[in-house]
C-alpha cells in the first residue's frame, strides 16, 4: 500500500535525523528519497521538514502529521495481527520496555506462558527509564512498558498497576530489626548494590539517604543487583523491585529479606503503561490480560 510506505519513509527520517542516513536503512539513494518526500508534501501541501544545515527536522505540521503516520501503522499491524489471528498463524512481533530497577525473573515465566499460547509471535524487550519510555513508546521502539512508578503525561497510558514494597537483601548476621523491614539508618555504612543511577529505585534510596543526612555508599550499579550479589565476595545489601508477592520473592544463600519503611523511600507501583496514540496489535492485547492476571 503506497501511503504506507510513505509513513515508512518518514518514520525512518525522523529516527534518522538525515534523509542520507534513513536512506542507508531503506536501500533507496538519497535523492530517490528525498522526491518521494518532496511529492508527499506536494500533495498534503504541507511542509514535513525543515531542512537544517546537518539533517532535517520535522516541522509543527510535520510534527502532528508524523503522528497520524504513527498510529496509522499501528492500527494496520493490528488488523494484519487479526488477519492472521483468523487464520489461525498468530505472527507478528511484541516489543516490551523494562526498567532496569526491576528484578526480571517474573518476566521470564510470563514471556514462556506467552510464548506457550503465541508461539510464532517474536518477543523482545530492552531497557527504559522514566526519561526515556515516552519517546519509545511514540516511536513504536516499545508497544507496552512496565517501570516503577511509571510519571504519567499525555500521550502516555497507564493500563494496570500493583502495589509493591521494595527489597533489600541483606548479610545473614547483621544487626537489623525483626519485623521484616529495615531502614535506611540500618543501611548506613554498608555497601550498597543498586540499580542504574536513572532508575526510579535509586533515586529514592540516594534520596531517602540524603534526607536522613547519611552518606550511602554505592559499590555496584546495574540491572543485575541479585545476580551481582551472588557472586560478590564483599558484604553488601543489595535493593531492587520484585512484582512477586511476599511469599514468592526469591531468597539468596547468605542473605535475609527486608522490606525498606515507606518512611524512608515513600510508596511504590509497578505499572504497565501503552501510548495513547495507537491501536493495541492482539499479541499486545493477550500480553496485558497476562500482566493484568499477574497483578491480582
Amino acid at each position: 500500500m503506497r501511503h504506507l510506505q510513505s509513513f515508512r519513509y518518514l518514520r525512518a527520517i525522523v529516527e534518522a535525523g538525515s534523509i542520507r542516513g534513513a536512506s542507508d536503512t531503506l536501500t533507496i539513494s538519497p535523492s530517490a528519497l528525498n522526491r518521494h518526500i518532496q511529492s508527499l508534501e506536494v500533495d498534503l501541501d504541507i511542509t514535513l521538514f525543515e531542512r537544517l544545515t546537518r539533517g532535517v527536522r520535522l516541522s509543527p505540521e510535520g510534527e502532528l502529521f508524523y503522528n497520524f503516520a504513527l498510529g496509522q501503522m499501528a492500527s494496520y499491524d493490528r488488523v494484519q495481527s487479526q488477519i492472521e489471528g483468523i487464520r489461525g498463524k498468530n505472527i507478528g512481533a511484541l516489543k516490551i520496555g523494562l526498567s532496569q530497577d526491576l528484578n526480571l525473573k517474573f518476566f521470564h515465566k510470563l514471556v514462556a506462558e506467552f510464548q506457550r499460547e503465541l508461539e510464532n509471535v517474536d518477543i523482545s524487550f530492552s531497557w527504559v527509564d522514566p526519561e526515556t519510555v515516552f519517546d519509545a513508546l511514540k516511536t513504536r521502539a516499545v508497544d507496552l512498558a512496565l517501570l516503577v512508578n511509571p510519571r504519567l503525561r499525555k500521550g502516555i497510558k497507564l493500563f494496570q498497576a500493583k502495589d509493591i514494597s521494595l527489597c533489600a537483601f541483606v548479610p545473614v548476621g547483621t544487626n537489623s530489626s525483626k519485623s521484616g523491614t529495615i531502614s535506611l539508618h540500618e543501611l548506613d555504612g554498608m555497601r550498597l548494590a543498586l540499580p542504574p543511577e536513572q532508575s526510579e529505585v535509586t533515586r529514592r534510596v540516594l534520596s531517602g539517604f540524603e534526607r536522613t543526612q547519611l552518606t550511602p555508599i554505592v559499590a555496584y550499579q546495574g540491572h543485575t543487583v541479585i545476580d551481582h550479589l551472588e557472586h560478590t565476595h564483599l558484604p553488601m545489601a543489595g535493593i531492587q523491585a520484585f512484582m512477586e508477592t511476599d511469599s514468592t520473592i526469591s531468597q539468596i544463600a547468605g542473605y535475609k529479606r527486608y522490606f525498606l519503611t515507606a518512611r524512608d523511600v515513600g510508596t511504590c507501583n509497578i505499572g504497565l503503561v501503552t501510548s495513547e496514540y495507537f491501536v493495541d496489535t492482539n499479541a499486545s492485547y493477550r500480553f496485558q490480560e497476562m500482566i493484568n492476571q499477574a497483578f491480582q
